[in-house]
């Protein structure tokens, strides 16, 4: 990517301020005063990347196709390993996610556990694309999804998007090539940005399952609820979405 240490500053931003304030974290279990120390550290990233867009290049019949994507709402994903600590059940990429939906995933594969994506990695899945910023020698994981963003196509018009898996034709101009990947550069803002929080889009409150700590479910209890496949949820009470105002 083209000016990926521009983008891996901005992310490194979480862990700096990370660093300063974990000690002074409320225990995991305390999961609404947990969130917000959470979100007050990646709240600098979020206001430069929403002042920042993505230019994607790619060449049809030696011709340059340029187009521009700019992240108008991201989406935090925080989740710690081991016993004890903050679990973000939602989250796709951790240890604990596989074993709650299969016991044996790790067994079976003869594998210890998934291993840490390098930071400002980009992480493709069913609801959209992430930027990652885990941690090893921390054992946590963390990422943003690009939920909602305006795209400059190549013919100058501009559209705003807000279902986050069209990024895939969007972005992914080239697929994921092996090669190189300076077919993407991140683009510093120039202009700050206000933005405010709103909970993570479709993502439910979860409950611990009774008699088994170590495993969650969706809680259905709440005063602010949505419907998903299975039934009513109630709504995530984390304010994860960071949004241009």
């Amino acid at each position: 990517m083209k000016n990926f240490e521009g983008l891996i500053s901005i992310l490194k931003l979480f862990e700096h301020q990370w660093d300063i304030h974990h000690n002074q974290f409320p225990a995991g279990d305390r999961r609404m005063q947990f969130s917000e120390a959470i979100a007050m550290c990646f709240e600098p990233c979020a206001e430069r990347i929403l002042s920042g867009h993505f230019k994607v290049t790619n060449n049809e019949a030696g011709k340059p196709v340029v187009r521009t994507i700019q992240p108008t709402a991201i989406e935090l994903y925080y989740h710690e390993e081991g016993e004890g600590r903050f679990k973000d059940p939602i989250m796709y990429h951790t240890n604990d996610r596989k074993v709650w939906t299969k016991e044996n995933y790790f067994k079976d594969r003869g594998i210890e556990g998934l291993p840490y994506y390098p930071i400002g990695s980009l992480n493709p899945h069913t609801s959209g694309i992430d930027v990652t910023f885990e941690n090893a020698k921390e054992r946590y994981r963390a990422s943003f999804l690009i939920r909602e963003y305006k795209v400059t196509y190549e013919c100058g018009k501009t559209v705003k998007v807000v279902n986050s898996t069209e990024i895939y034709d969007d972005m992914l101009l080239n697929g994921i090539t092996l090669d190189k990947a300076d077919w993407i550069e991140w683009c510093d803002g120039i202009e700050a940005v206000e933005v405010e929080r709103k909970w993570r889009r479709n993502v439910p409150k979860y409950r611990q399952v009774q008699g088994e700590p170590d495993r969650w479910e969706p809680d259905p209890d709440g005063m602010d609820t949505f419907s998903t496949r299975k039934g009513r949820v109630a709504k995530c009470p984390f304010n994860w979405q960071f949004r241009i105002k």
